[in-house]
């Protein structure tokens, strides 16, 4: 029986790759890679977590406070604590941590100002009935544990505190106005994402403040915030 033998690999010709083809292939590599980004951006957009921020109880919890003046350089200066309680809600399909959540004010003047929150002790109020206590977030206390995750399809809340403190000019104070302080919320995800809300905030005495945070005209205090311009 004849047999046949097969050509050596060397011996097989391949058609030369022309020009055209050349370009052909990589126009198809790139439409490949495209449609491979695109389906990644689009499972990244459906899943992505989706924040909304706002406060909680807008009329209630919302407080500034007028507290005692303190001195930088030998000048007196003007203080203003800022008590908020808010709620972060995520209405994506994945669980997100908050990096930050900060207050923006405006100045009589027209400039303005982000304040970082400071760490409190959790707010305290005495009832006939007992003591309530509330969150802070990113304080880990007694009753809390300062959640800063915000899990698909949940919410957090909490309270955050703010200082901010001038000096000079009464355009260097926050604008008010009918004895309000309007602010803006900004909390920022780790990822980056953003949501904001806006704030009233109404007076709140010092001493009804100090029920509810003993030390609150004492915290922050050292680290001064703003300066007027030297011109």
């Amino acid at each position: 029986m004849k047999s046949e033998l097969l050509p050596e690999p060397e011996d097989i010709m391949t058609p030369p790759i022309t020009p055209a083809w050349e370009r052909l292939l990589e126009v198809s590599a790139l439409v490949l890679g495209i449609v491979n980004g695109l389906m990644l951006l689009r499972l990244y957009l459906r899943d992505r977590a989706k924040l909304r921020v706002e406060p909680v109880h807008p009329d209630v919890y919302q407080w500034w406070i007028r507290l005692p003046p303190g001195e930088n350089g030998g000048k007196p200066t003007r203080r203003f604590g800022f008590l908020c309680y808010v709620g972060i809600a995520n209405s994506g399909l994945r669980n997100v941590t908050m990096d930050s959540w900060r207050l923006h004010l405006r100045t009589q003047g027209g400039k303005n100002t982000e304040l970082r929150a400071l760490s409190i002790p959790e707010p305290e109020r005495s009832f006939s009935g007992g003591t309530k206590a509330w969150p802070v977030l990113g304080v880990r206390g007694l009753h809390y544990s300062g959640e800063t995750i915000v899990a698909s399809g949940g919410s957090i809340s909490g309270f955050a505190y703010y200082l901010y403190e001038c000096y000079g000019h009464e355009s260097w104070n926050p604008r008010m106005d009918n004895e309000r302080i309007h602010a803006r919320f900004y909390v920022t995800s780790v990822f980056g994402q953003r949501a904001s809300c806006e704030i009233s905030f109404r007076e709140l005495r010092l001493d009804e403040a100090k029920s509810m945070v003993s030390e609150i005209d004492r915290i922050g205090v050292d680290s001064f915030l703003e300066e007027p311009p030297t011109d």
